[in-house]
């Protein structure tokens, strides 16, 4: 069943209407219950002892626990600070409302764990990963033929609209967000997730296959570079033509990345001859509409738009929160009042902040990172990054450890690699705004702790558990 994880997180569409809580109202996180159930009636069926708690860490567990004491007391003193006002909540409604989302980021790991727990498992969970990104990708190169056949492809793309995770907003009402915005945004609310979710989630496995040489879809297969470059120029089309500020970034850092992994000789090669390739790219690009237009739409119409503004309001808003309240935040969901008093007054006179912001007495986060710095403190954030760093030196010092053959080195080095680069990417688009929480980033990162458990017990034990 691990090859299902990640196709499942894709259709991430509420199927229950009007409830307002992460994951509660996906339809992932009931399949997810699913899995998890037939896992323990399997155990049963086969007399295997039931341990629930045996699976998770307990000083990650400690962890949590202080945290969501950390955010209680955030969550009283805001509400004590905000005082009889609109942006007021009760501290004990969203505290509870926390420990829901808690208990289904919980759920997200428990169905990882018991679906994966042997080698063969995590290579099952990589072919998963590539048959998601074969979904994904026919479904927004449909999306890009409507674009340009929309009378060949309108009720296709209708139909893939009815998967598609929707906003309260009018961007669907000619049926679906490509057919009334005309951008590509596979099964997301906007294009830019999109964009984070094809970079963060599907890029790291084909980059570690690059560095590596190895098929990671399929160890058993010998490695062809072709099909990984095409995989990875499909990606980069789509990106583009996104016409997000974030696929263009996601195509930049993708770029960096191969640049990266080129031997130091090529490296030099590559800068002395970047000044020619550009000049020459731009040339080229200039007298093609095409190309001036996506570029147009993602860079010169927005830089003084509404979504800039926005956006660089809300990260000033946040980063001074965070220095008003360093060490615990101002808790979850109580960021309106201090977004609304600290965001600078020039980014209050644009027709999104009046139309939008201002009547709904709700400013969002378009920050994911000094978001977590400004509701949850820098506590949380020194905890994150601490596991995050230990998980990726645990992997790095596993796959040194590997002494049997070559085909075995590649193999672990390959799941390291896809960590890291899974984490350089998140953190990237952390800076700015995507769906960080959902179900197939979780499930990304536990697969990840339970590869480090599994590889550890097969070629470690002597390395610490943690």
């Amino acid at each position: 069943m691990a090859y299902l994880l990640i196709p499942i997180s894709l259709f991430y569409k509420q199927i229950i209407p009007n409830i307002y809580i992460y994951y509660v109202p996906e339809l992932p996180l009931y399949v997810y219950c699913f899995l998890i159930g037939l896992a323990y009636y399997n155990d049963l069926r086969n007399k295997r002892r039931i341990e629930i708690w045996s699976a998770f860490n307990k000083r990650v567990i400690l962890c949590f626990l202080s945290i969501m004491i950390f955010q209680l007391i955030a969550m009283k003193i805001s509400s004590m600070t905000i005082g009889d006002s609109v942006f007021n909540k009760s501290p004990l409604s969203e505290f509870i409302k926390l420990l829901v989302v808690v208990g289904c980021v919980f759920i997200h790991y428990l169905v990882v764990k018991k679906t994966i727990a042997t080698k063969q498992s995590l290579g099952n969970f990589i072919r998963g990963n590539g048959i998601a990104l074969v979904i994904l990708l026919c479904i927004c190169y449909l999306q890009f033929l409507f674009l340009l056949f929309p009378n060949v492809f309108s009720s296709i793309v209708r139909v893939i609209g009815i998967f598609e995770y929707r906003y309260n907003r009018d961007w669907y009402t000619a049926g679906s967000y490509v057919q009334t915005l005309r951008r590509i945004n596979g099964l997301n609310p906007e294009p830019g997730y999109l964009a984070a979710q094809l970079l963060v989630v599907f890029v790291p496995f084909i980059m570690a296959s690059i560095k590596n040489k190895v098929n990671v879809f399929s160890f058993h297969s010998k490695y062809y570079h072709l099909p990984f470059f095409l995989l990875l120029f499909s990606i980069v089309i789509l990106l583009f033509f996104a016409k997000t500020t974030t696929g263009i970034a996601a195509i930049l850092v993708i770029l960096i990345s191969l640049w990266f992994l080129l031997p130091n000789k090529q490296k030099l090669i590559t800068i002395l001859l970047l000044p020619i390739a550009g000049a020459v790219v731009f040339i080229v690009a200039k007298s093609n509409p095409v190309f001036m237009g996506v570029i147009s739409t993602t860079f010169i119409d927005k830089l003084g738009g509404d979504s800039f503004i926005n956006r660089a309001g809300s990260t000033i808003g946040l980063i001074t929160t965070w220095l008003h309240h360093p060490v615990f935040g101002v808790g979850n969901n109580f960021h309106n009042y201090y977004l609304f008093k600290y965001v600078p007054e020039w980014a209050m006179s644009n027709f999104e902040y009046n139309t939008v912001f201002k009547p709904q007495n709700y400013y969002p986060i378009l920050s994911v990172f000094f978001g977590w710095l400004a509701e949850f403190g820098t506590l949380f954030i020194i905890f994150i990054v601490t596991y995050s760093v230990k998980l990726l030196n645990d992997l790095r010092r596993l796959a040194q450890s590997v002494e049997t053959n070559q085909d075995e080195r590649s193999k672990v080095n390959a799941i390291k690699d896809a960590a890291f680069f899974f984490f350089i990417y998140y953190f990237v688009c952390s800076l700015v705004s995507f769906n960080w929480y959902e179900s197939i980033y979780l499930i990304m990162i536990f697969y990840f702790v339970v590869a480090r458990q599994i590889l550890r017990r097969e070629y470690q034990n002597e390395l610490k558990y943690s």
